[in-house]
């Protein structure tokens, strides 16, 4: 398919507030435009310049003539009975990315996606069957959750990053975005509503560490000692297991957030009584929670447990000493795990 001439556009939210103010300045425009700018991009949530009723006409044409205001196209949509959304749309390229609005109770979730593709491949996900295509930029990014807010007609609660790809190879672009979303004077969400999932990119950690945010960090961890690690994470993107707990423990030191230990339970592979006690030992050993996640359906020969084995598997942890949750798949009926639609619509 031929990629939509005008998404070629440069995308108006990879411009600074700063730069925003100066292309307006060279346009005779007067600085308070900068703000009412702001204010239908990232409280309105707008993805058309028209929309924008408070500026002149000639201001309008102006800014559909240099840039874009989203860089999305819906190509397909899936709502299902629980009331989760999934949306594949299409990029300026031509390429698809997935992103998922979760209801629950008072808390709207949006779970978006850093790349096209994922280059660490593990076993039984979607999203790196056929290796990685390319990383987001900052605007595709923040629009996912834009696109959630407009779907819900208010802002989302939390934000999740765990959609298709590895956040922490993306950094380079996901950092702005986040940065962005959390700014007072754009989006406004709190750093502490935000999570972000990686496999356990070693080198990602620290600099995020470093970097002294309070957003939420989750270890898609899925195994306790590195020959299970070994059967689902290739070689080249696999980091130890001591290594990625010495990393989370630096994170949780200069952050002051607890981490998250994800779990996906895989039938007959890491859902034993004996992965239970160690799981809660390397949880214990971290101060980390664990979210238990029953496999969704997906490339591999894995599938999830019964439900009732993932409760028991649950009660173990919490014999152990460990906190446990367990959490109830959404979306089922859409294909709501990551990779999953792309792969539908190829």
């Amino acid at each position: 398919m031929e990629p939509d001439s005008n998404l070629i556009l440069p995308n108006i939210k990879l411009l600074t507030f700063a730069e925003l103010q100066a292309f307006l300045h060279q346009h005779g425009e007067a600085a308070y435009r900068a703000e009412q700018i702001w204010h239908w991009l990232y409280d309105k949530w707008i993805n058309d310049f028209d929309e924008m009723r408070n500026l002149p006409t000639a201001l309008r044409q102006t800014l559909q003539a240099e840039f874009r205001a989203f860089s999305l196209r819906v190509k397909d949509k899936q709502s299902a009975t629980d009331g989760t959304v999934k949306w594949l749309c299409e990029l300026g390229d031509g390429l698809c990315v997935e992103t998922v609005l979760i209801r629950s109770g008072k808390r709207n979730t949006v779970c978006i996606s850093t790349q096209v593709g994922c280059q660490v491949r593990c076993v039984f996900c979607a999203s790196g069957k056929n290796g990685l295509k390319r990383n987001l930029q900052s605007c595709e990014i923040i629009d996912q959750v834009l696109l959630a807010c407009q779907c819900l007609q208010e802002k989302v609660s939390n934000i999740v990053v765990m959609g298709m790809g590895e956040p922490l190879h993306n950094l380079e672009n996901l950092l702005p975005a986040l940065e962005l979303l959390c700014s007072a004077e754009a989006f406004g969400l709190s750093a502490r509503n935000i999570t972000i999932s990686t496999s356990g990119i070693v080198p990602g950690i620290k600099k995020l560490a470093e970097l002294q945010r309070p957003w939420n960090l989750a270890i898609s961890l899925h195994a306790t000692n590195e020959e299970q690690r070994r059967q689902l994470i290739p070689d080249a993107q696999r980091y130890p297991i001591e290594e990625i707990l010495a990393a989370c423990q630096y994170h949780s030191q200069r952050c002051n957030r607890m981490p998250t230990l994800e779990y996906a339970l895989l039938q007959g592979f890491n859902d034993s009584a004996q992965d239970a006690a160690r799981l809660a030992r390397l949880a214990k050993k971290l101060h980390a929670k664990i979210n238990l996640i029953p496999c969704n359906p997906g490339p591999s020969k894995h599938r999830a447990p019964t439900f009732s084995h993932c409760q028991r598997f649950q009660e173990l942890l919490r014999q152990a000493g460990a906190k446990a949750t367990l959490r109830v798949r959404k979306g089922d009926s859409i294909q709501a795990a990551c990779g999953q639609l792309q792969e539908r619509n190829q």
